[in-house]
């Protein structure tokens, strides 16, 4: 049985969506091989998790159902500052 392609930012999407109070708010896109995760406001640290557990399973998920002849990264696009 051939293995099932997922869309990353569908997946990351989904995955995102679960881990914050406001689901409504999350946004993703691709940029190349990145995919950029938009969330609420306040809502980094949420998504960040202790030590960086949750996005760093993200990451994971996403790449074991991805392509594997391309290399996904997942990444916050926060605020900036200033």
């Amino acid at each position: 049985m051939p293995a099932m392609k997922t869309d990353p930012v569908e997946l990351t999407l989904f995955l995102a969506q679960n881990v914050v109070d406001q689901p409504a708010l999350v946004r993703a896109s691709r940029r190349g091989p990145t995919v950029i995760v938009r969330v609420g406001p306040g809502e980094e640290g949420r998504f960040i998790g202790r030590q960086g557990r949750v996005i760093q399973a993200i990451r994971i998920l996403v790449r074991a159902a991805s392509d594997p002849r391309e290399r996904v990264n997942v990444d916050l696009d926060a605020p900036r500052k200033g």
